[in-house]
């Protein structure tokens, strides 16, 4: 049998994180991918680094958002990404 496959955004986040030790923890037979911008801290996932596979992908480009899918092409997608207010590039949601 084959192991699943995990795709979680945000995973250097806290939430994602968090997220992706359970897993670890939990799933042992879970391969863990998640992404990450090059700017990204990577404090929260010191301890699990050598352990998941960390992929660059702009998540507002829809074309990089379709290569890495189709790349990964996980069981499962944990959706944590987000932009932090202090970030310079952040703007609220506008309503539809």
């Amino acid at each position: 049998m084959t192991a699943k496959r995990a795709l979680i955004t945000g995973i250097t986040g806290f939430v994602g994180s968090h997220m992706a030790e359970y897993l670890l923890a939990h799933q042992p037979d879970v391969e863990i991918f998640g992404t990450a911008r090059w700017r990204s801290r990577r404090d929260n996932i010191e301890g699990i680094v050598d352990r998941v596979r960390l992929i660059e992908c702009d998540l507002t480009d829809s074309s990089s958002v379709r290569a890495m899918i189709e790349g990964v092409r996980p069981d499962h997608l944990l959706a944590r990404a987000g932009r932090h207010p202090d970030d310079e590039h952040y703007q609220p949601a506008q309503p539809f």
